[in-house]
């Protein structure tokens, strides 16, 4: 049923950040993939094993990160997940960062298509997502 929301919280560990105990940018997309991970759990659409096991692949084709505010070391972040659209051969995920303050990390989206495990061309997406996310 959309919209769907999911809110996951990630801790900054230390091996994260750089000297200042600044969060290296690359780990948010690290961040977002779990996230990602545990909305589609909780939507009850499964989990990648589950898809890649229905013969369905799912490799992301678009990544758009907004870069706010650094996230720091120990800080608990809320990371807000949205599915909005309906599936198709592709999905595409939008998250909001969120600091214990209250203040917005950053903006973000990614997008998934669906493809065939065996031919890697474009198919429909597995009921389950169908049924979760239309």
């Amino acid at each position: 049923m959309l919209p769907y929301h999911y809110e996951h919280n990630v801790r900054i560990r230390y091996a994260e950040t750089d000297q200042m105990g600044v969060c290296w940018h690359g780990n948010y997309l690290l961040f977002l993939e779990e996230a990602r991970g545990e909305a589609l759990r909780a939507s009850g659409a499964g989990s990648y094993a589950d898809l890649e096991a229905s013969g369905v692949m799912s490799p992301i084709v678009d990544v758009h990160l907004v870069y706010h505010k650094p996230a720091l070391y120990d800080e608990l972040i809320t990371i807000h997940v949205y599915v909005e659209e309906p599936v198709r051969s592709r999905i595409r995920f939008r998250y909001e960062l969120i600091n214990p303050k209250g203040e917005k990390l950053m903006d973000a989206t990614t997008d998934l298509a669906f493809i065939n495990a065996k031919t890697h061309l474009p198919c429909r997406p597995p009921l389950a997502f169908r049924k979760c996310f239309s």
